[in-house]
Protein backbone atom coordinates (compact mmCIF):
# COMPACT_ATOMS: atom_id res chain seq x y z
CA UNK A 1 0.00 0.00 0.00
CA UNK A 2 2.47 2.49 0.73
CA UNK A 3 4.41 1.36 -2.41
CA UNK A 4 1.26 2.43 -4.40
CA UNK A 5 0.47 5.37 -2.25
CA UNK A 6 4.30 6.67 -3.56
CA UNK A 7 3.38 6.51 -6.86
CA UNK A 8 0.70 8.55 -6.62
CA UNK A 9 2.62 11.13 -5.83
CA UNK A 10 6.08 10.11 -7.85
CA UNK A 11 6.06 8.28 -10.67
CA UNK A 12 7.66 4.76 -10.41
CA UNK A 13 10.88 3.98 -12.32
CA UNK A 14 10.54 2.69 -15.71
CA UNK A 15 9.31 -1.20 -15.82
CA UNK A 16 12.06 -2.15 -18.83
CA UNK A 17 15.55 -1.70 -18.00
CA UNK A 18 18.25 -2.49 -20.95
CA UNK A 19 21.63 -2.72 -21.02
CA UNK A 20 24.26 -2.14 -24.06
CA UNK A 21 27.54 -3.40 -23.38
CA UNK A 22 30.21 -5.74 -25.86
CA UNK A 23 29.00 -8.70 -25.21
CA UNK A 24 25.54 -7.66 -26.24
CA UNK A 25 21.86 -6.45 -25.28
CA UNK A 26 20.14 -7.69 -22.15
CA UNK A 27 16.83 -6.60 -20.36
CA UNK A 28 14.57 -7.17 -17.76
CA UNK A 29 10.80 -6.01 -17.09
CA UNK A 30 9.46 -5.40 -13.98
CA UNK A 31 5.96 -5.62 -12.43
CA UNK A 32 4.61 -2.43 -12.15
CA UNK A 33 2.95 -2.86 -8.86
CA UNK A 34 5.73 -5.18 -6.92
CA UNK A 35 8.68 -4.03 -9.21
CA UNK A 36 9.74 -7.80 -9.02
CA UNK A 37 11.16 -9.05 -12.12
CA UNK A 38 8.97 -11.04 -13.75
CA UNK A 39 11.06 -11.28 -17.25
CA UNK A 40 14.71 -11.35 -18.51
CA UNK A 41 16.16 -11.44 -22.14
CA UNK A 42 19.50 -11.10 -23.94
CA UNK A 43 20.77 -11.18 -26.78
CA UNK A 44 24.82 -11.43 -28.35
CA UNK A 45 25.96 -8.93 -30.60
CA UNK A 46 28.40 -9.97 -33.14
CA UNK A 47 31.93 -9.16 -32.87
CA UNK A 48 33.23 -5.70 -34.10
CA UNK A 49 29.48 -4.58 -34.02
CA UNK A 50 30.38 -1.72 -31.61
CA UNK A 51 33.11 0.15 -31.72
CA UNK A 52 32.87 2.44 -28.50
CA UNK A 53 34.24 5.99 -28.45
CA UNK A 54 32.88 9.39 -27.64
CA UNK A 55 34.20 10.82 -30.83
CA UNK A 56 33.10 8.36 -33.72
CA UNK A 57 30.34 6.31 -34.66
CA UNK A 58 29.74 3.08 -32.45
CA UNK A 59 27.06 1.42 -33.95
CA UNK A 60 28.74 -0.16 -37.29
CA UNK A 61 25.61 -1.98 -38.60
CA UNK A 62 22.62 -0.39 -37.66
CA UNK A 63 20.37 -2.72 -38.91
CA UNK A 64 21.44 -5.67 -37.02
CA UNK A 65 21.74 -3.27 -33.73
CA UNK A 66 17.61 -2.84 -34.58
CA UNK A 67 16.69 -6.02 -35.41
CA UNK A 68 19.05 -7.58 -31.91
CA UNK A 69 16.98 -4.76 -30.00
CA UNK A 70 13.86 -6.01 -31.49
CA UNK A 71 14.44 -9.37 -30.21
CA UNK A 72 15.59 -8.72 -26.62
CA UNK A 73 12.32 -6.81 -26.22
CA UNK A 74 9.84 -8.95 -28.23
CA UNK A 75 11.63 -11.65 -25.08
CA UNK A 76 10.35 -9.35 -22.49
CA UNK A 77 6.63 -9.68 -23.80
CA UNK A 78 3.70 -7.06 -23.71
CA UNK A 79 5.25 -3.60 -22.48
CA UNK A 80 2.28 -1.99 -21.38
CA UNK A 81 4.65 1.73 -20.65
CA UNK A 82 6.64 3.32 -23.02
CA UNK A 83 9.33 4.65 -20.53
CA UNK A 84 12.66 2.25 -20.69
CA UNK A 85 15.78 3.02 -18.56
CA UNK A 86 18.82 2.71 -20.62
CA UNK A 87 22.48 1.42 -19.65
CA UNK A 88 25.21 2.06 -21.99
CA UNK A 89 28.65 1.32 -22.34
CA UNK A 90 31.34 3.06 -20.36
CA UNK A 91 33.76 3.42 -23.75
CA UNK A 92 30.88 5.48 -25.27
CA UNK A 93 31.59 8.44 -22.83
CA UNK A 94 34.28 10.32 -21.31
CA UNK A 95 34.00 9.27 -17.53
CA UNK A 96 35.63 10.85 -15.06
CA UNK A 97 36.41 12.43 -11.26
CA UNK A 98 36.78 16.17 -10.75
CA UNK A 99 38.35 17.49 -7.72
CA UNK A 100 36.74 20.78 -6.80
CA UNK A 101 37.43 23.21 -4.18
CA UNK A 102 33.68 24.22 -3.94
CA UNK A 103 30.73 23.89 -6.45
CA UNK A 104 28.25 26.98 -6.96
CA UNK A 105 24.95 25.77 -5.34
CA UNK A 106 22.92 27.03 -8.48
CA UNK A 107 22.09 23.30 -10.35
CA UNK A 108 23.23 25.92 -13.80
CA UNK A 109 26.10 27.44 -12.81
CA UNK A 110 27.37 24.08 -11.20
CA UNK A 111 27.03 22.55 -14.81
CA UNK A 112 28.84 25.77 -16.23
CA UNK A 113 31.89 24.75 -14.47
CA UNK A 114 32.00 21.46 -14.58
CA UNK A 115 31.52 22.28 -18.38
CA UNK A 116 34.63 24.41 -18.70
CA UNK A 117 37.04 21.86 -16.51
CA UNK A 118 36.01 19.02 -19.10
CA UNK A 119 36.10 21.85 -22.21
CA UNK A 120 39.96 20.99 -22.64
CA UNK A 121 40.39 17.66 -21.99
CA UNK A 122 37.52 15.74 -24.43
CA UNK A 123 38.36 15.04 -27.97
CA UNK A 124 34.68 16.30 -28.50
CA UNK A 125 32.95 19.18 -28.57
CA UNK A 126 31.61 19.47 -25.17
CA UNK A 127 28.97 22.27 -25.33
CA UNK A 128 27.00 19.67 -27.69
CA UNK A 129 27.24 16.71 -24.86
CA UNK A 130 25.17 15.47 -22.60
CA UNK A 131 26.55 15.78 -19.04
CA UNK A 132 25.52 13.50 -16.04
CA UNK A 133 27.34 14.63 -12.31
CA UNK A 134 26.94 13.30 -9.05
CA UNK A 135 29.22 14.82 -6.23
CA UNK A 136 30.10 14.12 -2.72
CA UNK A 137 31.82 16.55 -0.46
CA UNK A 138 35.60 15.41 0.44
CA UNK A 139 38.56 16.42 3.20
CA UNK A 140 39.14 19.26 0.68
CA UNK A 141 36.21 20.38 -1.19
CA UNK A 142 33.99 18.51 -3.78
CA UNK A 143 34.53 15.77 -5.93
CA UNK A 144 32.25 15.33 -8.80
CA UNK A 145 31.72 12.07 -10.67
CA UNK A 146 30.86 13.21 -14.20
CA UNK A 147 29.83 11.21 -17.31
CA UNK A 148 30.27 13.65 -20.68
CA UNK A 149 28.91 11.60 -23.77
CA UNK A 150 27.75 13.29 -27.28
CA UNK A 151 24.46 13.76 -28.09
CA UNK A 152 24.47 12.19 -31.73
CA UNK A 153 26.58 8.95 -29.89
CA UNK A 154 23.45 8.83 -27.75
CA UNK A 155 21.07 8.98 -30.89
CA UNK A 156 22.93 5.79 -31.76
CA UNK A 157 21.39 3.69 -29.09
CA UNK A 158 18.23 5.19 -28.44
CA UNK A 159 16.83 5.40 -31.95
CA UNK A 160 16.28 1.36 -32.01
CA UNK A 161 13.55 2.13 -29.26
CA UNK A 162 12.60 5.33 -30.43
CA UNK A 163 11.36 3.62 -33.26
CA UNK A 164 9.12 1.13 -31.54
CA UNK A 165 7.33 4.08 -29.59
CA UNK A 166 9.71 3.74 -26.33
CA UNK A 167 11.21 6.75 -24.43
CA UNK A 168 14.41 5.98 -23.04
CA UNK A 169 14.06 9.02 -20.14
CA UNK A 170 16.78 7.39 -18.00
CA UNK A 171 20.38 6.62 -19.55
CA UNK A 172 23.22 5.87 -17.57
CA UNK A 173 26.56 4.18 -18.12
CA UNK A 174 26.51 0.73 -16.59
CA UNK A 175 29.59 1.53 -14.08
CA UNK A 176 28.18 4.45 -12.74
CA UNK A 177 24.73 2.39 -12.05
CA UNK A 178 27.38 -0.91 -11.11
CA UNK A 179 28.68 1.12 -8.45
CA UNK A 180 25.54 1.14 -6.42
CA UNK A 181 26.52 -2.93 -5.62
CA UNK A 182 29.33 -2.08 -4.00
CA UNK A 183 29.82 -2.66 -0.58
CA UNK A 184 30.47 0.77 1.68
CA UNK A 185 34.01 0.02 2.94
CA UNK A 186 37.41 1.56 3.00
CA UNK A 187 39.61 2.43 -0.50
CA UNK A 188 37.85 -0.32 -3.02
CA UNK A 189 38.79 -1.27 -6.69
CA UNK A 190 35.99 -2.12 -9.00
CA UNK A 191 37.68 -3.65 -12.21
CA UNK A 192 34.57 -4.51 -14.61
CA UNK A 193 35.51 -6.15 -17.81
CA UNK A 194 32.82 -6.58 -20.73
CA UNK A 195 34.84 -8.36 -23.83
CA UNK A 196 37.77 -5.84 -24.40
CA UNK A 197 36.67 -2.92 -22.19
CA UNK A 198 38.00 -2.50 -18.92
CA UNK A 199 36.74 -0.21 -16.52
CA UNK A 200 38.97 0.53 -12.93
CA UNK A 201 36.75 2.85 -10.28
CA UNK A 202 38.49 3.56 -7.17
CA UNK A 203 35.42 4.28 -4.60
CA UNK A 204 36.39 5.59 -0.56
CA UNK A 205 33.71 4.91 1.66
CA UNK A 206 30.93 5.81 -0.72
CA UNK A 207 33.09 8.19 -2.22
CA UNK A 208 34.35 7.96 -6.02
CA UNK A 209 37.61 8.64 -5.89
CA UNK A 210 38.97 7.66 -9.62
CA UNK A 211 38.08 6.11 -12.46
CA UNK A 212 39.83 5.27 -15.75
CA UNK A 213 38.60 2.84 -18.52
CA UNK A 214 40.88 1.06 -21.01
CA UNK A 215 40.40 -1.28 -23.97
CA UNK A 216 41.47 -4.66 -24.43
CA UNK A 217 42.59 -7.51 -26.17
CA UNK A 218 40.04 -10.44 -26.84
CA UNK A 219 42.24 -13.33 -24.57
CA UNK A 220 42.19 -16.79 -25.21
CA UNK A 221 41.31 -18.02 -22.27
CA UNK A 222 40.86 -17.08 -18.35
CA UNK A 223 44.37 -16.96 -17.36
CA UNK A 224 45.36 -14.98 -20.29
CA UNK A 225 42.35 -12.60 -19.36
CA UNK A 226 43.31 -11.97 -16.15
CA UNK A 227 47.22 -11.37 -16.82
CA UNK A 228 46.42 -9.21 -19.30
CA UNK A 229 43.46 -6.93 -17.34
CA UNK A 230 46.35 -7.27 -14.70
CA UNK A 231 48.78 -4.95 -16.19
CA UNK A 232 46.30 -2.30 -15.85
CA UNK A 233 44.81 -3.33 -12.45
CA UNK A 234 47.67 -3.38 -10.41
CA UNK A 235 49.26 -0.21 -11.57
CA UNK A 236 46.50 1.70 -10.37
CA UNK A 237 46.61 0.34 -7.41
CA UNK A 238 49.92 1.16 -6.98
CA UNK A 239 48.79 4.78 -8.28
CA UNK A 240 45.46 4.98 -5.51
CA UNK A 241 48.18 4.21 -2.57
CA UNK A 242 50.75 6.86 -3.92
CA UNK A 243 47.72 9.33 -4.41
CA UNK A 244 45.39 8.81 -1.76
CA UNK A 245 47.38 7.93 0.84
CA UNK A 246 45.60 4.89 1.64
CA UNK A 247 46.19 1.13 -0.13
CA UNK A 248 43.46 -0.96 -1.68
CA UNK A 249 41.76 -3.05 0.81
CA UNK A 250 39.00 -4.72 -1.72
CA UNK A 251 39.63 -6.04 -5.37
CA UNK A 252 35.79 -6.14 -6.62
CA UNK A 253 36.00 -8.15 -9.66
CA UNK A 254 33.17 -8.05 -12.07
CA UNK A 255 33.16 -9.73 -16.09
CA UNK A 256 35.97 -12.35 -15.23
CA UNK A 257 36.07 -16.06 -15.91
CA UNK A 258 37.54 -16.62 -12.53
CA UNK A 259 39.41 -15.09 -9.40
CA UNK A 260 42.60 -14.90 -9.67
CA UNK A 261 44.97 -16.85 -6.37
CA UNK A 262 48.11 -16.46 -5.07
CA UNK A 263 47.68 -12.60 -4.40
CA UNK A 264 47.97 -10.57 -1.61
CA UNK A 265 44.43 -8.94 -1.88
CA UNK A 266 41.27 -9.41 -0.68
CA UNK A 267 39.25 -10.15 -4.11
CA UNK A 268 35.33 -11.22 -4.37
CA UNK A 269 33.17 -10.91 -6.98
CA UNK A 270 30.64 -7.50 -7.66
CA UNK A 271 27.65 -9.34 -6.01
CA UNK A 272 23.45 -8.85 -6.63
CA UNK A 273 21.18 -10.68 -4.09
CA UNK A 274 21.09 -13.55 -6.73
CA UNK A 275 24.89 -14.06 -6.78
CA UNK A 276 27.80 -12.66 -9.10
CA UNK A 277 26.56 -10.17 -11.96
CA UNK A 278 28.98 -10.04 -15.46
CA UNK A 279 30.22 -7.30 -17.44
CA UNK A 280 27.27 -7.28 -19.63
CA UNK A 281 24.12 -6.97 -16.72
CA UNK A 282 26.42 -5.44 -13.89
CA UNK A 283 24.32 -1.89 -15.09
CA UNK A 284 20.79 -3.33 -14.94
CA UNK A 285 21.35 -4.71 -11.65
CA UNK A 286 22.52 -1.87 -10.07
CA UNK A 287 19.97 0.56 -11.05
CA UNK A 288 17.94 -1.87 -9.92
CA UNK A 289 19.23 -1.86 -6.69
CA UNK A 290 17.77 1.73 -6.03
CA UNK A 291 15.24 1.91 -8.19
Amino acid sequence: MLRRLKYMIVDPPPAVVVEVSGLGVSAVKRDPKTAEVIARARQDLPPGLLDLSPHRQNIQDAGTFDKVVGNVLDQLGELRRPDVALVLPDNCARLTVLDFDSLPGDAKERLKLIRWRLKKTVPFDIEAARIAHRTWPTANGVAALVAAIPAEVIRQYETPFEQRGLWPGYVSLSTCAALNLLPDEPMTLLAKRSRASLTMAVVEAGVVRMVRSVDLAAPVDAEDEWDEAARDIYPTMVFVEDHFGAPVSKLVLCGFDQIPTGTEYDIEWLRTPEGPVDGGEAGIWGYLSVN
